[in-house]
């Protein structure tokens, strides 16, 4: 089953917690799907893409992850 994976999380869930837990500045949405798909393919038969969504009402960009500071 693919929802079942590690640490109760789906395979792709990991690898995607993983890249963000490794980021420590801004995190664009095509750098994150570079380092996930790798994880992705080799512990599932799935693969991972990353494309262009058609017909969405804008004209594109893409996600910027930034890590929320927090007061230690």
């Amino acid at each position: 089953m693919l929802d079942d994976g590690i640490q109760g999380h789906s395979v792709f869930t990991k690898a995607f917690l993983d890249v963000l837990e490794k980021n420590n500045g801004i995190l664009e949405g095509t750098r994150l799907f570079n380092e996930l798909r790798r994880p992705v393919i080799l512990n599932a038969p799935q693969t991972p893409e990353y494309s262009n969504m058609f017909y969405a009402g804008h004209e594109g960009g893409d996600f910027l992850f930034v890590r929320q500071k927090t007061n230690d």
